[in-house]
């Protein structure tokens, strides 16, 4: 893996105990060789990592929409900054120059971000490892909701095996290296062979 794609909040106002947990994962990612793929923001767990990534040689790649390419948003040790269209455009490269993902503690854009690359693994779009650093037990709630969507039979159970949860920056850069692709039922396959066995009733 050369690229890796870390999800963050941008929020600045954060406990610093998230803050220092998305600066040892950049300098980490820097240490081991990872190319940082980011979401180009100089504030928050974003502008964290990034510092994290720039104070230990890392290369970094931004990826910014034109509307959020405005004075100081964007942050500036970029090795390089690409702007794009809008945010679909943004989230395809961004998985176009990853080939792993990390998923730090953040709102509603990094949880739909992480649900993205999750649901492409899902279905076959992509075979790539996702780690959801759970700093601090923040992702508790998610991971039960998680385990909830499987015991309703919302979710198969192998699902649970797309990604993996680790609770330091440390145990996320570990999970990378030792990421083996689960087998998972096609869905596709799956939908046919269900559907064959009520003889086609909708």
């Amino acid at each position: 893996m050369e690229n890796i794609c870390v999800f963050a909040a941008s929020s600045p106002q954060l406990d610093e105990k998230y803050i220092e947990v998305a600066r040892e994962l950049g300098a980490l990612l820097a240490k081991e060789g990872y190319g940082l793929v980011f979401g180009a923001g100089t504030t928050g767990l974003m502008g964290a990592c990034a510092r994290g990534a720039y104070s230990n040689g890392g290369r970094i790649i931004g990826v910014i929409p034109e509307k959020l390419h405005v004075p100081g948003i964007a942050f500036e040790g970029c090795t390089e900054l690409i702007v794009t269209k809008d945010m679909h455009q943004r989230k395809a490269t961004m998985e176009r120059l990853s080939s792993g993902y990390i998923v730090l503690p953040g709102g509603f854009g990094t949880l739909e971000e992480a649900l993205e690359v999750i649901t492409l693994n899902q279905l076959g779009y992509m075979s790539a490892p996702v780690i959801i650093l759970n700093a601090h037990g923040f992702y508790d709630p998610l991971l039960g909701m998680f385990e909830r969507l499987v015991g309703e039979g919302f979710a198969d159970g192998q699902s649970m095996s797309i990604f993996v949860s680790a609770k330091t920056a440390r145990g996320a850069i570990d999970a990378l290296g030792s990421f083996s692709p689960p087998k998972l039922k096609d869905k596709i396959d799956e939908a046919v062979r269900l559907n064959a066995l009520r003889g086609g009733k909708q």
